[in-house]
């Protein structure tokens, strides 16, 4: 065999097997993250940051309190640059490392890095736990401003509206109350509608007949409701529980009563409970059919009082 030959062939098979050497032992590490350092610290979180490596398929963390011994581990931190630490103490030293895992099972893996440590702030915080935050509490009792994007409650004012379909005497009415609220007022707890003349006509009344319509706009226009008004109970003579059934669903609404009194109606509505205690804005709009007689020849003052969810009283 030529020597030239020889010579090329194991010159060739050395670079070829320092080649595979190269790649098998690449393949076998694991680079430590580099240019850790933390930052954005506040009072009760930090962001940690690293130089991003396209070759490691997730990263474990681990922190602590400094001057303690155990650990909290985060072990799948997925390929990036940044981790939020979040729920720390105020004015309190942490310390921190890092290490890259280079495949889904765990290994190869680096080394830790460095110990880093840094100090949370001790800042006055708002009432939204902001950290010298702008938030702060209206006079409805609610954290508004600042990041909650809450505005703050306004006064209460429900806007109310009664009517007649006629104003002929000893006849038979259809009767609509309305009321309606600006987003931000405090929700509506009660509604009570009265008046000094005229009845109602519950004569041959029965469960599940149908007295009327309504129409119920909430959560600021979100929320879009109509529904038809039946007789739930006849609870007296003179006095019936409405229910107000959904158009759409066949569920029940709400409920109210109507009775006749010693010197006209009276209606109460209740409202349910949301969990807060204010309006995006709402309205409801509610006319009972053909069961009210109008007065003989007179004045007649229909009264409304709306009661809301802090005390307030619109009358």
């Amino acid at each position: 065999m030529d020597s030239r030959f020889t010579r090329k062939f194991f010159l060739l098979f050395v670079i070829g097997f320092l080649s595979f050497l190269s790649k098998d032992l690449k393949s076998q590490n694991c680079d430590t993250p580099t240019n850790v350092i933390t930052s954005n610290v506040s009072n009760f979180s930090a962001t940690l940051n690293w130089d991003l490596d396209t070759a490691v398929h997730h990263y474990r963390i681990r922190f602590r309190e400094s001057g303690t011994s155990v650990w909290s581990y985060d072990h799948n931190v997925p390929q990036s640059s940044s981790y939020d630490l979040t729920l720390l103490n105020s004015s309190t030293n942490y310390e921190w490392q890092i290490k890259a895992l280079c495949s889904a099972n765990n290994s190869p893996s680096s080394s830790w890095s460095n110990l880093q440590i840094f100090t949370t702030t001790n800042f006055p915080v708002d009432c939204n736990n902001t950290p010298n935050g702008n938030a702060y509490l209206d006079s409805c009792g609610n954290c508004v401003g600042g990041i909650t994007g809450q505005s703050p409650c306004i006064a209460f004012s429900p806007t109310v509206v009664i009517s007649l379909s006629t104003l002929e005497c000893d006849s038979i009415s259809d009767f609509t109350f309305s009321f309606s609220q600006d987003p931000n007022e405090p929700d509506v707890s009660s509604a009570v509608f009265s008046s000094d003349g005229g009845s109602f006509d519950f004569t041959n009344l029965s469960s599940n007949d149908i007295i009327g319509a309504s129409t119920n706009v909430a959560a600021g226009g979100t929320i879009n409701v109509t529904t038809t008004l039946l007789v739930d109970f006849i609870l007296s003579p003179n006095k019936i529980s409405v229910k107000s059934v959904d158009d759409f669903s066949g569920q029940v609404y709400s409920t109210f009563t109507i009775e006749n009194t010693s010197n006209g109606i009276l209606i109460i509505a209740n409202s349910l409970p949301d969990n807060n205690n204010v309006t995006s804005g709402n309205s409801q709009n509610i006319t009972l059919s053909g069961i009210f007689i109008n007065p003989s020849p007179s004045n007649i003052i229909f009264t409304s009082s709306i009661n809301s969810e802090l005390g307030d009283v619109d009358v």
